[in-house]
């Protein structure tokens, strides 16, 4: 469909015409497409709209913007011609869109990625306890989704940030299986009264993030629990919007193979359905069974990942690359201890002392979904059993424990140059922080200046030892 002429910007009831006006702004920054435009958007009366000329033409961007928001405040204004507000209907709403920013930055290993999660709308939980998900506020605010990916650098305006990519992302038709359920994860923790425990590694795509300047000054009452718990708003994990953004930047991309879930098929009955052939089998019947070879490497992970269809190191299902699903092999000896710690990617030295806890590697980590797979040593001790798997995410509580005394302590420890005192295992918390070089010259800078041993955190083996499941 063609997009309007500019005297008219754009029809704000046709999702064919946001979309044909927002994608001007692909390769250019907001003043650089305003200027190709030839206009700027707020000065150009839209017909479309039930307004006076007057109602643009007095609009002001006077609004000082700041904030992790701020682009989204001036991409709103500045292009669109929109006031900023809160109200909890749709940016668009004659086209039913909502209209969102997602910055991107620029990694070495991966390239361009999505820097954090992408926020939705807050919630109370005492309305949220009374919605059911068809005629939630989540979907009718979010279901059509015009998301703009730009390229955040710290030091410049957000008029002047240079913009990737600028697509349509209807959520519910591409992964509505696996949102609703999500959704119905965290309302059911509400119903239960159970709010405080709401915990972002709950779900895989959708979660409920923090909000408020401190989780104290956040706390709201739930309906069924005289406990406060910290305020939230619904959210897309980060994992999945990186994904989001690797799929529109790339729509020719392959999907034919992937295997959707239907609105009658859990995620995890169907991984159910893939380890239940296998269960109780040992290491080397497993081998034959799914032809790996002697010299295999890692040979718990990869029977782990041939059971799920992994075909090689970087083929995953769609719901794994979307919700970042870890698959962690754990060795269980016949006396039910676990030897071994579980360590996670090294620290960067330089990234952590400047980062806050939500927006830490670690804590996206942590709050990713897990796949433990368990395999046990048998009796006689010659060989191990695939003994069962499990979901999991880490609770709230344990996330508060590894926050307040692991993480910090590390930040604090770093930011002193203080490496002799950082968390240990014979703290006896839920994590620690050690060395995880390959050799001695496998270093990083620290913010001091000095090069330091990689380290990374590291779960505790007995602390793993209490996820597995009673038999």
């Amino acid at each position: 469909m063609g997009v309007p002429d500019m005297d008219f910007a754009y029809d704000d009831a046709q999702i064919e015409s946001i979309l044909g006006f927002a994608r001007r702004l692909e390769n250019n920054s907001i003043n650089s497409a305003n200027e190709k435009n030839g206009t700027f958007a707020g000065k150009k009366r839209n017909p479309y709209r039930a307004s006076t000329v007057d109602d643009h033409h007095d609009l002001t961007f006077s609004k000082t913007h700041q904030g992790k928001g701020r682009f989204g405040d001036v991409l709103e204004e500045k292009y669109f011609g929109k006031k900023n507000d809160n109200k909890s209907q749709p940016d668009f709403p004659n086209a039913k869109l909502e209209l969102k920013a997602s910055p991107l930055q620029k990694t070495k290993k991966k390239g361009f990625t999505v820097k954090e999660r992408l926020v939705l709308n807050h919630f109370t939980y005492k309305d949220i306890d009374r919605e059911c998900f068809d005629t939630s506020h989540f979907k009718a605010k979010n279901e059509n989704i015009l998301i703009v990916f730009y390229f955040y650098q710290a030091e410049v305006k957000p008029e002047e940030m240079q913009i990737e990519l600028v697509d349509l992302w209807q959520c519910l038709k591409e992964d509505g299986a696996i949102i609703k359920q999500d959704w119905e994860k965290i309302v059911q923790k509400v119903h239960e009264g159970k709010a405080e425990d709401i915990s972002e590694g709950d779900t895989l795509y959708l979660g409920a993030c923090t909000k408020g300047a401190t989780k104290a000054t956040s706390m709201q009452e739930q309906p069924h629990s005289t406990i406060k718990a910290p305020g939230r708003a619904l959210c897309f994990k980060q994992s999945y919007i990186n994904h989001v953004f690797q799929v529109l930047r790339d729509r020719k991309k392959n999907r034919s193979e992937a295997h959707f879930l239907t609105e009658d098929e859990t995620f995890e009955k169907r991984i159910q359905s893939l380890f239940s052939p296998y269960l109780e089998k040992t290491v080397s019947e497993l081998k034959r069974e799914l032809a790996i070879g002697d010299t295999a490497k890692n040979l718990n992970a990869l029977i782990a990942r041939k059971i799920l269809g992994f075909s090689r190191k970087n083929t995953q299902f769609y719901e794994f690359e979307a919700a970042n699903i870890q698959i962690k092999t754990i060795r269980i000896e016949s006396n039910g201890t676990v030897r071994e710690n579980m360590s996670f990617p090294a620290m960067v030295y330089t990234d952590i002392v400047n980062q806050e806890w939500e927006d830490s590697a670690l804590y996206q980590e942590l709050t990713s979904k897990f796949i433990f797979v368990f395999f046990k040593k048998t009796p006689d001790g010659s060989d191990y059993t695939l003994a069962g798997y499990r979901f999991w995410n880490m609770p709230e509580k344990d996330l508060e424990v590894v926050h307040e005394k692991v993480w910090e302590r590390t930040k604090e420890c770093i930011a002193k140059d203080d490496f002799g005192n950082l968390p240990k295992i014979s703290d006896h918390q839920i994590a620690h922080v050690r060395p995880h070089a390959r050799n001695k010259e496998d270093v990083m800078l620290t913010p001091s200046g000095r090069y330091e041993y990689k380290r990374c955190f590291w779960l505790n083996s007995e602390y793993i030892r209490t996820l597995i499941p009673s038999d």
